[in-house]
């Protein structure tokens, strides 16, 4: 053909007998013989203008030949052409921002440079707020910040994969994306201005020109094509989110217009199924195993398969050497860790006690009072824990996954109830939401509920937090009788931050109207 440049070809790769594909040595008569003959080559070429008009841009094209000469289109996507143009300069361009690196060694999901400020997303409602040009910094990723992706300049988190579902969601909005940041949620203050080089998985303070220099424009390459204009039509019954918000009146059936509101509604359903599982528990009691561990808790086990060591033989009790439960051992070490010594009893407060006393004497029993049973259920499995603590008058739920895979790794907590009075036990359930997110839990507050979820992290920090669960759990038994003023809140946090077993009582008087007052309510 006119103009061609023919290669040398020494090797070719052809399908084997059993559907493999096997190397062999090309004939020396076709080593420098063209794969195609002119006539293909123009329909080809004809092929790839009529898709790169289609599409808007140029294409990245899988083609193959049948063995009758015809050709087919296998596969187009978008060309790339920002990587090998600029990355020649890359390395020289970056020791002009030496001194101002903030992150050096995070991974690069999607490739390209970004400039804006930092803005960090803990929830659905910090997406809403998210500004236009804006560095997105979160703990972990999320398929649900696909919904400001589109003005987004970039993404940085601490954790994550480059093979997870916003990897190829921040890849298809071509935003500049660097995972596995380790502490880019420390180090990187909101509304910092920060550039993100995703070609080398770093992060600078400030604007980097000669970085931004590389910068290509994003656009959308399918806007205006016919397939871009049905997958608009139909991702909008899919897409949209309207239930953000469990506790609401209107997070129900009738007000579901999409389908991820329906995902999103079955999945609250789930989580509330599971948490119930210990009272399934309880009421099969004769296939559950007392712990003997010291703990102050009244503990029964149910191995699923695995959490428990296979030489165990006695159906009716265990001792925690005996627990293989990755997640339950964690929890089990808190548990451990945060039981009173002896010569150190909890600390009373009179005004707490008196509160609690009047609240069982006067109460009608069709009140929000509601005894718990003493027992505490573990739920096992190798990798899986479900763990009911019910202790007097409040309860916590725990269910949490812990393995290798960080994607899978996720402890969700609820914590209710009490037997003071409302004031005492909101207190209660606001210091303990303060410890939680301070360990960077999505935590949220109702009454005297406190919900928290923690999820993909490696196995070691969701071990770690899994002992802190078991600390808190311990620390917060009579918690509610010593919540005397509003001091007492961050005071407890505190407390328990320092490693303390419990907290002295403020001596500072409670105001008046928050007195505890021994009269029947009326």
């Amino acid at each position: 053909m006119l103009g061609c440049r023919v290669f040398d070809k020494s090797v070719r790769l052809v399908s084997g007998s059993a559907g493999e594909l096997v190397e062999e040595k090309v004939p020396r008569e076709m080593r420098k013989r063209s794969c195609l003959k002119e006539e293909q080559a123009r329909e080809l070429a004809r092929y790839a203008i009529r898709l790169e008009e289609h599409f808007q841009c140029p294409q990245d094209i899988e083609w193959a030949l049948t063995e009758e000469g015809r050709i087919v289109i296998l596969q187009t996507r978008p060309l790339r052409l920002e990587g090998t143009s600029c990355l020649q300069d890359q390395e020289c361009l970056l020791e002009m921002g030496e001194g101002q690196r903030l992150i050096a060694s995070g991974e690069v999901a999607s490739p390209g440079v970004g400039c804006g400020p930092a803005f960090r997303v803990l929830s659905d409602e910090d997406l809403v707020a998210f500004p236009e040009g804006g560095v997105l910094v979160a703990a972990h990723p999320s398929p649900r910040f696909v919904v400001v992706m589109p003005r987004a300049r970039g993404i940085v988190t601490d954790t994550g994969s480059v093979t997870g579902h916003m990897a190829s969601l921040a890849r298809e909005f071509r935003v500049p994306t660097v995972l596995n940041a380790g502490t880019v949620t420390q180090r990187i203050a909101n509304g910092e201005l920060v550039t993100v080089d995703a070609y080398s998985g770093r992060v600078y303070n400030g604007r980097v020109d000669a970085l931004l220099a590389l910068q290509v424009e994003r656009g959308a390459f399918m806007k205006n094509s016919p397939v871009f204009k049905i997958l608009r039509r139909v991702a909008d019954h899919i897409v949209p989110l309207n239930l953000v918000d469990p506790q609401s009146t209107q997070f129900a059936p009738a007000n579901c217009r999409t389908i991820h509101d329906i995902m999103r509604l079955l999945h609250e359903w789930s989580y509330g199924e599971i948490f119930k599982m210990g009272d399934m528990a309880a009421n099969g009691s004769g296939m559950a195993r007392k712990l003997e561990a010291g703990l102050h808790l009244d503990l029964y086990v149910i191995d699923l398969g695995g959490g428990v060591a296979s030489s165990v033989k006695d159906l009716r009790s265990l001792v925690p050497v005996q627990i293989e439960s990755l997640p339950f051992r964690a929890l089990l070490r808190g548990l451990a860790a945060g039981v009173p010594r002896r010569d150190q009893p909890r600390p009373v407060d009179l005004g707490g006690f008196l509160s609690v006393m009047s609240r069982q004497m006067f109460e009608p029993p069709n009140l929000s009072v509601e005894r718990f049973g003493d027992k505490s259920y573990a739920i096992v499995s190798d990798r899986y824990l479900n763990f009911s603590s019910r202790v007097g008058y409040h309860y916590g739920v725990l269910d949490a996954y812990c393995g290798q895979t960080t994607t899978k790794n996720y402890i969700n907590f609820e914590f209710k109830g009490g037997a003071a009075d409302d004031v005492r036990r909101n207190r209660r359930a606001r210091a303990i939401a303060m410890i939680l997110e301070q360990a960077a839990f999505d935590v949220s507050v109702t009454g005297d509920r406190v919900r928290a979820r923690y999820a993909k992290r490696d196995a070691a920090r969701t071990e770690a937090h899994l002992e802190m669960l078991g600390r808190l759990l311990q620390f917060t038994r009579q918690m509610d009788m010593l919540m005397q003023n509003e001091a007492a809140v961050t005071h407890a946090a505190e407390a328990f931050r320092a490693g303390q077993e419990s907290f002295k009582v403020s001596t500072e008087k409670a105001p008046v109207d928050e007195a505890i007052v021994l009269r029947p309510p009326s």
